[in-house]
């Protein structure tokens, strides 16, 4: 094995469409992986079945001259639709000694197709697509699966082999790593800039936080009391027709108004807009209210 190796790490977003789309340029997925100097390709959200893998491995490029290519699919024994998520590694030949698909050591947290592991000798890649808190409603799903990759790369470790990971982690360091509507906002921040002096923050920015502070206790109250329903959307090009959630509050003159765009699930929905604080603990359970202040995180 060289002593220098080029890993590219890619959510693809569906790799039957991205394929298509790279066999339109010279040399198609060889081509792709020489300009782009990969001794391996980790791929997440492939949205492939092994049963479609093995019926066309060729066509969607897991037979590539001088490369072995590794699959994790989600086969629908999970929580989630079979041939949602999968991952997969493409590595020059030779140079995986052995793969694990199920490398969590948990069925129900390994039937998602979101974790592959490839053995390369002196060290392992963890190649993983992290599941999404989905606004809250998996979120003890995704501690628990966090902490199986954990506990799975310390295994590793305890061997005396080295751990890359690679993959899209689907999570957020920063405020400004969500979009603006998707922040969270923070009573007790707010609260202490609306105490502040107007002449350290500009005009328009105090005027601000204290209409904001102000109106918190009827928001906050308004919220507490929201109602949870049932509405139909329409795809505007085809007309098709979806069942979502909204949630609902009432302004100040009483009247019941929509909250932001309808969420996927009645448990999205229920999960929106809190305002007495919530946590996780270590075991992945969700803490609300009042007592979040005493969770893990």
């Amino acid at each position: 094995m060289s002593s220098d190796l080029h890993i590219v790490s890619w959510n693809c977003a569906g790799w039957k469409s991205t394929l298509e789309h790279i066999q339109r340029f010279r040399g198609g997925l060889p081509g792709f992986l020489e300009r782009h100097c990969a001794d391996v390709l980790c791929l997440q959200e492939v949205k492939l079945t092994a049963k479609a893998i093995a019926a066309d491995a060729a066509k969607l490029g897991a037979e590539v001259a001088g490369f072995d290519s590794f699959w994790c699919c989600n086969e629908g024994t999970g929580g989630q639709r079979m041939g949602f998520n999968g991952v997969a590694t493409i590595a020059k030949q030779g140079l995986v000694i052995k793969a694990d698909a199920a490398p969590l050591g948990h069925p129900d947290l390994d039937a998602e197709g979101r974790c592959l592991l490839t053995d390369f000798g002196p060290f392992v890649i963890f190649n993983v697509y992290v599941p999404n808190s989905s606004g809250g409603s998996r979120l003890p799903f995704k501690m628990r699966w966090l902490h199986a990759l954990r506990d799975a790369m310390q295994r590793v470790r305890a061997t005396g082999k080295h751990v890359i990971l690679a993959g899209d982690l689907n999570m957020k360091n920063r405020p400004q790593d969500s979009y603006w509507t998707a922040r969270l906002v923070s009573i007790r921040q707010l609260e202490g800039l609306a105490q502040k002096s107007g002449a350290l923050q500009p005009p328009e920015v105090h005027e601000a936080v204290l209409a904001i502070s102000s109106a918190l206790p009827r928001i906050c109250t308004a919220l507490r009391a929201k109602e949870i329903r049932p509405i139909q959307t329409t795809n505007r090009f085809n007309g098709q027709q979806f069942q979502r959630w909204g949630v609902f509050a009432k302004n100040q003159v009483d009247e019941s108004v929509r909250i932001g765009d309808p969420m996927h699930t009645e448990e999205d929905a229920e999960l929106s807009y809190l305002v007495d604080g919530v946590g996780v603990e270590t075991d992945g359970r969700l803490v609300l209210g009042s007592d979040s202040d005493q969770s893990e995180f």
